[in-house]
């Protein structure tokens, strides 16, 4: 009896080592497999660049009037920074910190029919933020004289920039129906340009 229950006790931290060891390995297989899986949503300098050609080129906007009026794509800046103001890292916004390869680019959208001007900027990072809503610049009082927000798409942060160019201000309401109207478009073109890796 003495034996068996002995026996009976190794048997069970047999069965239990075993267990833990495949479950660490499930679990390191999957946090790889996730770091990958990351990695490989991470959008390359070059398909930024289709990216944007393909916003240039495809982007319409259905439920507003806005129209392309002006693109960087063809010649873009390199913008020169003090050091301090990048916490050291930059003296060039650009791919490789120098004077070529620029990371940020401007594509300028405008509703004659309501007076906006949509000014959004595509810049590439090296961080995947995921795709999300980052920032949205709050309805207060007052807020009539332009729009912030920032979208993330998997590593390019799209900044958007909504302004009125009547000479009087839009009410506030419809001053956010256009802001979140030209949000909602740009999200969906994002989601059906998923193909671009």
């Amino acid at each position: 009896m003495k034996k068996t229950a002995i026996l009976l006790m190794i048997l069970i931290t047999f069965i239990n080592a075993t267990g833990c060891s495949n479950t660490n390995k499930t679990s390191d297989s999957t946090i790889s497999s996730s770091v990958t899986s990351k990695q490989e949503d991470k959008l390359s300098y070059d398909k930024y660049m289709e990216l944007l050609s393909s916003v240039k080129d495809n982007m319409s906007f259905t439920s507003i009037p806005m129209k392309l009026t002006s693109s960087t794509l063809k010649n873009p800046s390199i913008i020169i920074v003090n050091g301090d103001m990048s916490f050291g890292k930059k003296k060039y916004l650009s791919l490789n910190n120098d004077f070529k390869d620029s990371t940020q680019y401007f594509l300028t959208y405008e509703d004659e029919k309501n007076s906006y001007k949509l000014i959004t900027g595509w810049i590439y990072t090296d961080v995947d933020q995921g795709n999300n809503l980052l920032y949205f610049k709050p309805n207060e009082e007052g807020n009539t004289d332009d729009f912030n927000s920032i979208l993330s798409y998997r590593n390019v942060l799209i900044h958007l920039q909504l302004i009125s160019t009547a000479a009087t201000n839009p009410s506030s309401e419809a001053f956010v129906k256009e802001n979140e109207s030209a949000l909602k478009e740009i999200v969906d073109f994002l989601e059906k340009t998923n193909d671009i890796k």
